[in-house]
């Protein structure tokens, strides 16, 4: 199994090559289509799988809808982010720190490259996985940055925390924009709990080593 951080727009989409196929965790913002298809074309693969969201924002599903007419692969996403997706909207909930920017970057987004009405074809729980599709993957269900965002872990120790943890500068909690910030805390436990090897997080190509993550404080 390999990895492939994508930047595609504002953020970035994660393609797992394994020999069952490929598999997408997230897809970056609208108009981003071609980057994961030119990797696609690199590794001479056209069997995509799955895309499974993280969250419902802008930067994390706007080019989900065009990889799916062009690839066929189903979209996925925990239920509570499951109305954003259907109605094209990307909540940010209350900003802290430089947290404000977002709300006022977004409108100015939409106007240029629109945020597509994307529905997904199913939604999973926290605990289920997707070994249906041919990955050995669980969902762990991680609200405070949206309702519904969730967290995806490998058995190998991989993880994809979508914006649960920030990268940049430096690994720490999302501390930018939230619909509750009062239940991130506790998704950050849940997280640690886990005990990941190594995290990708959605806005760096970098993962985080499994001692780092731990030292995350809420």
């Amino acid at each position: 199994m390999r990895i492939h951080p994508l930047s595609c727009g504002l953020g970035f989409a994660f393609l797992i090559e394994d020999s069952h196929g490929l598999f997408l965790i997230d897809s970056g913002s609208p108009g981003q289509r071609h980057r994961v298809l030119a990797k696609m074309r690199e590794l001479g693969r056209t069997d995509l799988k799955l895309i499974w969201i993280t969250h419902a924002h802008y930067d994390h599903y706007g080019s989900a809808l065009a990889l799916r007419e062009l690839t066929g692969a189903p979209i996925a996403v925990h239920p509570a982010d499951a109305h954003s997706l259907v109605t094209g909207q990307s909540p940010l909930g209350t900003p802290h720190h430089f947290g404000f920017i977002f709300s006022l970057v977004l409108p100015m987004l939409n106007q240029i490259r629109p945020l597509p009405a994307t529905s997904p074809d199913f939604t999973l729980q926290d605990g289920e996985t997707l070994e249906r599709f041919g990955i050995n993957a669980s969902i762990l269900h991680t609200p405070g940055h949206t309702p519904g965002h969730s967290c995806l872990l490998l058995p190998d120790g991989t993880t994809f925390s979508g914006d649960l943890i920030s990268r940049n500068p430096t690994p720490r909690l999302q501390y930018l924009v939230a619909t509750d910030w009062s239940q991130l805390p506790h998704s950050l436990a849940r997280f640690q709990a886990a005990c990941p090897e190594w995290t990708y997080s959605g806005h760096s190509p970098r993962p985080i080593p499994g001692k780092v993550l731990q030292e995350i404080s809420s």
